[in-house]
């Protein structure tokens, strides 16, 4: 009797171990068949290069502003102009002072002519004619000196109108017709609708946009196309962010606007339905040689398509069956 008791509990094992040794028949599938490969996103914001608050460079009384807010602007057109009065009088007097020192350039190289011919025949000493010629040297310096000065004159009048150094929209006047400008007084404050790029913050796990890929900015259903210029190489430490900037490769957004920037991914992902857990891991059952092996994939989330980043694609994924698999266990594909 007892011997009879005694074998129930190795009979049971018997079978057990039996079970397990038997192939587990199951259902696979290529890896080439299932990937899937997600559109992913990250938030993204337009942004200006040029957000420029222009000043004044001279002083004058602001007798125009030749724009509103919301104006648009062409580069180079005016759109403040100063009363310079002063600085007109003062580009006169320059140039008077210019033409002064060259009428004396050109006294002093005559009478440096002379000097040499008169020294020919010994009408002169040595010391008259080296004098001549220091004369020349000191009048083709003042001429220097007058043409900048002169120059500089001119540069003060140019400054006396304001012009848009880029196409852009007025954001804001800072200044009104009648206020006295001196240099740095803020005049207005434009923005460049020109020079635009889309900052992207990617999370530093996941894979961003390549060169090559189809990129696109969504806001409100409408879709820009775009292009990956750069990546900054840096992480942002309290994000773990890295900031990609991206171009317009046509139609652009409207400066400040903010959507987001989807890419397709380039790694193939493992469709969420065929992923299980075991040892607190997400992964996917392969079958090879006969056998089931667990594969975690690190980067899985539940409910979400899995990178598989080295897993080849003519790998066989385990679909059917796979619930209750341990790894290692023999298995019989069908």
């Amino acid at each position: 009797m007892r011997l009879g008791i005694s074998l129930v509990p190795l009979l049971g094992w018997l079978w057990l171990a039996s079970a397990l040794a038997a192939p587990v028949p199951v259902g696979v599938v290529s890896f080439r068949e299932v990937a899937v490969y997600p559109a992913l996103s990250v938030p993204g914001t337009v942004l200006s290069l040029n957000r420029s608050e222009l000043a004044a460079e001279t002083r004058g009384r602001i007798l125009q502003v030749r724009v509103r807010v919301g104006d648009r602007v062409r580069r180079n057109e005016p759109l403040v102009v100063l009363d310079c009065r002063t600085q007109h009088n003062a580009r006169k007097a320059a140039q008077a002072a210019l033409t002064q020192a060259k009428a004396r350039l050109d006294l002093a190289r005559r009478e440096l002519r002379r000097a040499r011919s008169l020294l020919e025949e010994q009408n002169i000493s040595r010391e008259l004619l080296e004098q001549r010629e220091n004369a020349v040297v000191q009048a083709e310096a003042a001429v220097q000196a007058a043409a900048a000065q002169a120059a500089d004159a001119e540069l003060e009048v140019e400054r006396c109108t304001v012009r848009a150094p880029f196409d852009g929209i007025v954001l804001e006047r800072l200044a009104g017709v009648g206020e006295l400008a001196v240099p740095g007084t803020p005049l207005l404050r434009l923005l460049d609708r020109g020079s635009l790029e889309v900052a992207a913050e990617v999370p530093a796990s996941l894979a961003g946009p390549a060169a090559d890929d189809e990129i696109w900015l969504e806001i409100d259903g409408r879709k820009y196309p775009l292009r990956l210029r750069t990546w900054v190489d840096a992480i942002d430490t309290r994000s773990r962010t890295r900031e990609a900037r991206l171009v317009f490769t046509g139609e652009a957004a409207l400066p400040g606007s903010a959507g987001r920037v989807l890419w397709r991914a380039r790694t193939p992902h493992v469709p969420a339905s065929l992923l299980v857990r075991r040892g607190g891991r997400l992964g996917v059952f392969l079958a090879e040689g006969g056998h089931a092996r667990f594969r975690p994939l690190p980067a899985a989330e539940e409910g979400h398509p899995a990178p598989a980043p080295g897993l080849p694609l003519d790998a066989l994924l385990i679909r059917e069956g796979r619930h209750g698999l341990e790894d290692g266990q023999a298995i019989e594909p069908r």
